[in-house]
């Protein structure tokens, strides 16, 4: 068995994805050094974090009329 170290910029999107396509066919197994977070476990953190923020906007109706108001 071979192996093969990749340095790569952790935030860069492109890389993050080919390395996933690549994990993804199976024929890998990574031994990653450092945590790395997919974007899909970043997009998860980022919603959890954000989820009391959330403003519900159903009702809202936009009144062009009032909203073109400037006195």
């Amino acid at each position: 068995m071979a192996t093969i170290a990749l340095d790569y910029d952790i935030d860069n999107v492109q890389a993050q994805k080919t390395l996933e396509y690549i994990f993804s066919l199976g024929l890998f197994t990574p031994s990653i050094v450092g945590k790395v977070e997919t974007i899909s476990e970043k997009r998860k953190n980022l919603d959890d974090e954000l989820k009391n923020y959330l403003v519900d906007l159903s009702g809202f109706k936009f009144n062009r009329e009032t909203a073109n108001i400037y006195e």
